[in-house]
């Protein structure tokens, strides 16, 4: 994921600054080199290109915006988005099959809502299995338009198994026009039906090569390297993407998925060392142990701070650079009990360091030195079209946390939620990622609610999250409300046009209308304009497609706010691995050109150029 952040890069002479291009000229001979060695030492299989539909586009860029706004860089930030986008280009390559899959594992996907989930269920028991996607939209709560949406993450029958492997290579380098040197990502994942593996190495400018190396590994259940956590509703484990910020009622109640292989640029949220998916009957167990180099400040032998940015181009950035390593061992242990599922999390954590924090009075409650550890009971179960979820858990000194909500979807047109929590201001829980309305999972009272609401090419979907604070925040007072609301109108026009109206409030009261209109069968022009008390912005959009070999893009944006607390932000269509959101703030006109060219199948090239650097990207895909 691209990093739009503004450094302080140290000047160099212009003898180094060609040092650092042959070295990246360097870097850039041996990447390319590297998956040809690999093709002649495994076996390989054509591997079709990754195309994400439009509609799962479409949010995925909605959930980065919203997590840009509020200002995450977690699982539930921005940095989660290059996650979720891997996790559906997964979905792509093995589909899952509804005629097989599990209530949950429908739920999982975030494709389908409730009553879809129920009413296939309610078919494959009537029925029998799905037979052809004219079968599958006479299913209640489909229909043609929405098979045709979602059918790439599906299959009728059993997933073709991979059974002599498929290999991708990309690389992506970026250069800022005001900064010296070269950012370089490069990917490189091999998977089989019964293993995989994959190594990722990003580098930012200014820093020595390479920088972030991230390795991980799966034989059918055993896990090697990197991978992430996700358990319950996330109150003692949730270390991966989360969809929550979505706003929409089934997002809400999260469905855990175990243990995965990690294989994003995010260089601080996952672990790093060894793990086990299992099933006995009807129990699954995970277990998992890491130890994981940390940034951080230290300060006569402790640390004052971790820094999770990954950026090391300056003295100060290599000073923090794997200074701290914590230590992890965890477990969970899931039982099926029909529509039900309840399960045990617990993990024990501890860093090599001791605490060096300066105790005030906002963080008093979240000091701790030594082992610490959390212990949680979740359920998730079904009552025809409600879903009950939730978790309880304590922190290694008793404090507690709870987390209880229900989703309810009677019919296809109507879905909503509602969830509550109460935090204790003294729970602490480090790897926790729960819904909350603060970036922690502490000291807070608090409600969420969710509608959606649809017919007749009109969605109507509305949320709010009220909370109480008993504790002191970060420049708040004890005892003090947060509200955050949103409500969004949505319109499907004949011929493929989309229109959008939506307001919310956090804070601050914010406006937008987005109106997307396609031109034929090779032309989409976008149009949006987003306004706040303290300013506004907009842009025009067009797109060209003519063949699957082209895809052109370009937009033209401009903007005036009052400052940074009226900013406007703008996802950006980027090089493949970029979903950056641009946050526009003071007066300014800035513009972006993106070209893809796909020469033959197993080959695509992109370029990117904006008003502050420009990015190309390669991607391969070899052939057996």
């Amino acid at each position: 994921m691209d990093k739009h952040r503004k450094k302080q890069v140290p000047s160099i002479s212009r003898a180094g600054f060609m040092d650092e291009c042959r070295k990246a000229k360097r870097c850039r001979r041996m990447l390319c080199v590297w998956p040809a060695v690999l093709g002649l030492l495994v076996p390989k299989a054509a591997f079709s290109q990754d195309i994400l539909p439009e509609a799962v586009t479409t949010q995925i860029e909605q959930l980065a915006e919203r997590a840009a706004e509020a200002g995450g860089d977690g699982p539930g930030g921005a940095a989660g988005v290059e996650e979720i986008v891997r996790y559906y280009e997964e979905l792509l390559r093995h589909p899952l099959n509804i005629n097989a899959a599990s209530r949950l594992q429908l739920e999982e996907t975030g494709l389908l809502t409730v009553f879809q989930t129920e009413s296939l269920i309610a078919w494959r028991e009537r029925y029998g299995a799905v037979r052809s996607l004219t079968e599958w939209a006479q299913v209640e709560g489909f229909s043609p338009g929405k098979v045709e949406e979602v059918k790439s993450f599906f299959t009728l029958g059993e997933p073709a198994a991979i059974t002599r492997g498929s290999d991708t290579f990309t690389l992506k380098l970026r250069k800022d026009w005001k900064e010296k040197g070269v950012s370089l990502t490069m990917k490189e994942l091999y998977e089989s039906d019964i293993w995989s593996a994959g190594a990722v190495v990003d580098n930012d400018s200014r820093e020595r090569f390479p920088d972030f190396v991230s390795l991980s590994a799966r034989y059918r259940g055993f896990y090697a390297g990197d991978f992430t956590a996700r358990f319950g509703q996330g109150l003692v484990i949730w270390k991966s993407f989360q969809m929550s910020v979505s706003g929409t009622p089934s997002s809400v109640a999260r469905r855990g998925g175990g243990l995965q292989c990690y294989r994003s640029t995010d260089e601080s949220n996952f672990f790093r060392g060894a793990g086990w998916n299992g099933t006995f009957g009807s129990v699954s167990v995970s277990a998992f142990v890491s130890r994981n180099a940390l940034d951080a400040r230290i300060r006569d032998g402790r640390y004052t701070s971790i820094v999770t940015g990954g950026l090391h181009s300056s003295e100060s950035g290599k000073e923090v650079r794997h200074s701290l390593h914590e230590y992890v061992a965890g477990a969970n242990a899931t039982v099926t009990l029909g529509t039900w599922r309840l399960g045990v999390t617990a993990v024990g954590y501890g860093y090599d360091k001791p605490n060096g924090r300066r105790v005030q009075e906002y963080n008093r409650f979240q000091q701790y030195d030594g082992p610490w550890g959390n212990l949680g009971f979740d359920w998730y179960g079904s009552l025809g079209s409600l879903r009950l979820f939730g978790e309880a858990a304590v922190d290694a000194h008793l404090a507690p946390a709870v987390l209880a909500g229900v989703l309810w979807s009677p019919s296809y047109g109507f879905e909503t939620s509602l969830a509550a929590r109460c935090y204790s201001p003294s729970y602490i829980a480090t790897h926790a990622c729960a819904l909350s309305s603060t970036t922690g999972v502490s000291n807070q009272i608090g409600a969420a609610w969710a509608v959606q609401v649809s017919g007749g090419g009109w969605t109507l979907r509305g949320n709010a999250d009220c909370a109480w604070y008993p504790w002191k925040r970060y420049r708040h007072e004890a005892g003090t409300w947060g509200f955050k609301g949103r409500l969004q109108l949505l319109k499907d026009f004949r011929g493929g046009a989309q229109g959008e109206a939506q307001v919310t409030w956090s804070g601050r009261l914010k406006g937008r209308v987005r109106v997307n209109v396609p031109c034929g069968e090779k032309w989409t022009l976008s149009f949006r304009a987003d306004a706040n008390r303290g300013g506004a912005g907009g842009y025009a959009d067009v797109r060209w497609m003519p063949s699957p070999r082209w895809d052109v893009s370009a937009r033209v944006t401009a903007w005036k706010t009052d400052g940074w607390d009226s900013r406007v932000s703008f996802y950006e269509r980027g090089v493949p691995q970029s979903f950056g959101v641009a946050s526009y703030y003071g007066k300014g006109v800035g513009a972006y050109l993106l070209v893809k060219y796909a020469p033959m199948r197993c080959l695509e090239m992109w370029m990117k150029i904006r008003q502050d650097g420009f990015a190309y990207f390669v991607r391969i895909f070899i052939p057996g």
